[in-house]
């Protein structure tokens, strides 16, 4: 297993900071799906339903996010059955992938967001490593007041094998 540097997030100027952008009408989601002023490397994969991104606070190497093009902010309501589970089939594919790439104990899947601050739907996939105490598992292993500094030709290897696999539909 890779081990990366943590670096401590201000959780506090975070939150702050995604409360003021959604009252702005500003949508990081759409925006990193968009490209627009998003982090170099953040889309790994996009298809004609949804896109998949590194989260630039990653607590877990190999931390995914999956979320729908459109902004949706009903993680049920506002989407067709068939939707839906198109959306879980790449959530499944995604996790597939993540496993045969990142060692991986566990796989963590989540859906986590507020209509005051990150209103568009995403699901959180993580692969928990081996070996991760079990203090340290399960909501511990995400809710770090700090995050791993991946370095960007890591993270750019690991989004080509992700693309890749995605798009072979395994």
């Amino acid at each position: 297993m890779n081990e990366y540097p943590r670096v401590v997030l201000d959780t506090a100027r975070y939150a702050a900071r995604l409360q003021a952008d959604n009252r702005a009408g500003r949508c990081f989601i759409c925006e990193l799906i968009d490209d627009e002023g998003a982090e170099p490397g953040a889309l790994i994969y996009r298809d004609e339903l949804c896109a998949v991104l590194f989260p630039n606070t990653p607590r877990l190497f190999g931390y995914t996010m999956l979320a729908p093009l459109l902004h949706r902010t009903g993680v049920v309501a506002d989407f067709t059955e068939d939707d839906y589970v198109a959306l879980q089939r790449r959530i499944h594919r995604l996790g597939r992938a993540l496993m045969a790439l990142v060692p991986t104990e566990r796989l963590y899947i989540f859906s986590f967001g507020s209509h005051q601050g990150v209103a568009h739907v995403h699901w959180h996939v993580v692969p928990l490593p081996p070996g991760v105490p079990f203090e340290e598992q399960q909501f511990n292993a995400v809710n770090r007041p700090d995050y791993l500094q991946i370095p960007a030709e890591d993270q750019a290897e690991l989004a080509t094998r992700i693309a890749a696999a995605m798009a072979r539909n395994d």
